[in-house]
């Protein structure tokens, strides 16, 4: 089985620059979904993307996963561009991500699921469950460790509650042992507690040196999560900074939020 251990490079000291765009633009006909936004992301750190409904978040999150065309622009992967690499391959390259709703196959259980991030190859559906039962890789059993799944591994996606099921989704894209772990919305349609357990899990995979590309709409989770901001509206890039020092912005109060946050009002 070939595994991320095999292919994957090491992750270079904290605070080099790991992943960047430039002038990134996606347009459909004469909508600008994304319009040259840069963005830089640094090893070890949290970069949230911020903005209200349409503002170009998720698009410029599929631009940079490959699943986007681009209009314009470059994306790097340590310098390097990786703008014509097929999105079934940036696993290869250390990439890992997950999506605004739940994609766990429901036909297998939470086991089988995280296992398919384990390999980079997938064999054939029919081998697929033999297969996975000869052994659990390393990186699958330390994806279950830090996530803490283990009490649902023999469970199938649809006996789990919402927040497990996007814990599980989690685990499944750290079993490939990824450099750089893209998240869209986490804990989209989560109750509080749930929210916060992932902030605490996305915080504690930070400590141990994981890089993180965060889409969120939870101003709280964003602020107490990220080490730095970027702020969208409209497609555009219109702060960046300290969290605290981007949700106060005056353009991105109006744009975002709609009058002067508030911490309290918030949680």
């Amino acid at each position: 089985m070939t595994t991320s251990q095999d292919t994957a490079p090491t992750s270079p000291a904290t605070g080099t620059t790991v992943l960047q765009t430039i002038d990134v633009a996606v347009h459909y006909g004469g909508i600008k979904a994304v319009d040259g936004i840069d963005l830089v992301l640094e090893s070890g750190r949290i970069l949230g993307i911020l903005g209200p409904n349409g503002s170009g978040k998720s698009t410029l999150l599929g631009a940079v996963t490959r699943l986007v065309p681009l209009t314009r622009g470059r994306v790097l992967l340590d310098g390097e561009d990786y703008g014509r690499t097929p999105p079934a391959r940036l696993a290869h390259r250390g990439i890992a991500r997950t999506f605004q709703t739940v994609r766990l196959l429901p036909d297998l259980t939470v086991r089988e699921n995280i296992q398919l991030g384990s390999d980079l190859k997938l064999p054939r559906a029919a081998r697929w469950r033999e297969l996975v039962r000869r052994a659990v890789p390393e990186p699958v059993t330390e994806a279950i460790e830090r996530t803490g799944v283990g009490d649902v591994l023999d469970l199938f996606p649809g006996e789990l509650s919402y927040g497990t099921a996007r814990r599980v989704e989690i685990a499944r894209a750290l079993a490939s042992r990824p450099r750089v772990l893209m998240l869209d919305e986490p804990t989209a349609g989560m109750n509080q507690p749930e929210r916060l357990e992932v902030a605490g899990l996305l915080r504690r995979l930070r400590d141990e040196g994981l890089t993180q590309l965060l889409v969120e709409h939870d101003v709280q989770m964003m602020v107490d999560t990220c080490d730095r901001l970027l702020a969208m509206n409209q497609g555009r890039h219109v702060a960046e900074g300290a969290p605290a020092d981007v949700v106060r912005d005056p353009t991105v109060q109006e744009a975002y939020l709609g009058k002067r946050w508030n911490r309290a009002a918030d949680r």
